[in-house]
């Protein structure tokens, strides 16, 4: 896929596992996603972290994925297991450096 970001899982509860991990380079190997759900306070929340908006007509399996997805997400099939604090959530949209 391109346009992609893997998502850094450290801050996540250690047996959190995403449902689409990458590698990681093997002298780095850090806990990695793409693709994963939680149980966040009240709610359910799936992260995506590749474009799946982006010249979809050009991009046949992305814009599969996203149907996928979306269909996922509206059936009874979407019951995230692992718990994460919301503020691993929040802690993905900061910059470390500020």
């Amino acid at each position: 896929m391109h346009r992609q970001q893997v998502i850094n899982l450290d801050g996540f509860p250690p047996n959190f596992r995403p449902i689409v991990q990458p590698i990681d380079t093997w002298f780095m190997n850090r806990r990695l996603g793409l693709i994963f759900e939680a149980k966040v306070e009240k709610g359910k929340l799936l992260v995506v972290s590749s474009d799946l908006q982006t010249d979809l007509e050009q991009r046949p399996a992305v814009r599969q994925l996203r149907y996928s997805i979306e269909k996922y997400m509206k059936s009874g099939k979407f019951r995230p297991r692992e718990r994460v604090e919301i503020e691993a959530i929040k802690d993905l949209f900061i910059d470390g450096e500020n």
